[in-house]
């Protein structure tokens, strides 16, 4: 079984602090590209799929006739799982009613929303194109479709921003009853408008103190709510956990399909080119290949499975490296437990609430 992603790189804007492959005000050229997507798939026809996601860019730009479209040519090229978790990322902006109910009809049953912020003024600086109102209707279309299963994702360490000011978007984002909440800091890159104005100073974001505090209030208001926390930005009600992300913290395989899109598949990881003109004529489509070493297999193992609130299976290490773990990592053990960084109970490691904060670093200590 694998997973499957799907990139729609498409955006009405590009957000000032987004440094993923999509692109603005190219809407045209969505209908030839899911063409190619189509072609590219046929590569991979009557591979088994036990989870899909479709992210971006803007995937709820998408027509409710390509949505149909889309997922009529998947189940009738892929043997997908009956219970698959099918998620489908959205703009407030851009699903409506009628788009939710074709994607409920074609069998997707998670919707992550794209909110980011509860403040008009906040998403406006921050160069998205919704509004509040805008969100809210969409939860409300979210909830008549027939979805009980959806997801907030949120950015923290904002311009401007408090912690109170943090914790009364957690309060808030609580209201909508949603099943799952990601919480992003803020990132931002030379390379994008917001980046650049933050490099020549024309505006602050809290530091790092207050950064790290509104972090660690996401489980401290989000848990009694029964929220919690499961990888290091993502929460969820037991059992609504994204199985699609897990499978890639757990290094299993997993088929992307698109431009710019990422592959794990027969023991190799493959990138797709992120030209999206070339990608539509299907010219060069792979631009890397990488054959996995059992030193890059073991890497990742820790550099991906820390990330769970859960750890790593010690069983599963000594099946898949053939060596003992307690033998080899004698001297980490010993330091990262007297720092109380990392706990091993039940034949599993994990991140102690310290570790969590410091998770790359602790991986650092293995790899």
């Amino acid at each position: 079984m694998s997973g499957l992603y799907i990139h729609i790189p498409f955006c009405s804007k590009k957000c000032s602090y987004c440094d993923f492959i999509s692109f603005g005000g190219k809407i045209e050229l969505l209908p030839p590209y899911l063409h190619a997507l189509k072609n590219e798939a046929l590569n991979f026809s009557g591979e088994n799929i036990e989870t899909v996601f479709v992210g971006g860019g803007t995937p709820s730009l998408m027509s409710p006739n390509e949505i149909c479209d889309l997922f009529d040519f998947l189940n009738k090229n892929f043997k997908i799982k009956t219970d698959c978790e099918i998620s489908f990322e959205s703009n407030p902006q851009s699903v409506t009613l009628e788009k939710l109910k074709a994607l409920k009809d074609s069998g997707v049953n998670r919707i992550s929303v794209g909110a980011q912020s509860l403040s008009d003024d906040t998403l406006k600086s921050i160069g998205r194109s919704h509004t509040l109102k805008e969100f809210e209707t969409a939860i409300e279309n979210i909830k008549k479709a027939g979805f009980d299963n959806f997801n907030l994702d949120l950015i923290f360490a904002l311009p401007g921003q408090t912690l109170e000011m943090w914790e009364n978007t957690l309060e808030k984002a609580l209201s909508y009853d949603s099943t799952h909440i990601s919480c992003y800091s803020l990132i931002l890159d030379e390379k994008t408008p917001m980046g650049a104005a933050y490099a020549k100073g024309e505006f602050s974001v809290p530091d790092e103190e207050t950064e790290r505090l509104m972090y660690k209030s996401v489980g401290r208001v989000l848990a009694p709510k029964n929220i919690f926390q499961y990888e290091v930005s993502n929460y969820a009600k037991k059992g609504f956990e994204c199985k699609h992300n897990i499978n890639y913290w757990k290094c299993r395989e997993y088929i992307g399909l698109g431009c710019a899109a990422h592959s794990y598949y027969n023991g190799a990881r493959y990138c797709n080119t992120s030209r999206l003109e070339e990608y539509i004529k299907q010219e060069n489509i792979v631009r890397d290949k990488q054959i996995l070493t059992k030193t890059d297999m073991l890497e990742e193992f820790f550099m991906l499975g820390l990330r769970m609130k859960e750890g790593i299976s010690l069983e599963e290490f000594e099946s898949r490296f053939e060596q003992n773990f307690f033998y080899r990592y004698k001297k980490q053990i010993d330091e990262l437990t007297k720092l109380k960084l990392i706990l091993i109970e039940n034949n599993r490691l994990f991140l102690t609430e310290k570790g969590m904060d410091l998770c790359d670093s602790v991986v650092l200590e293995f790899i």
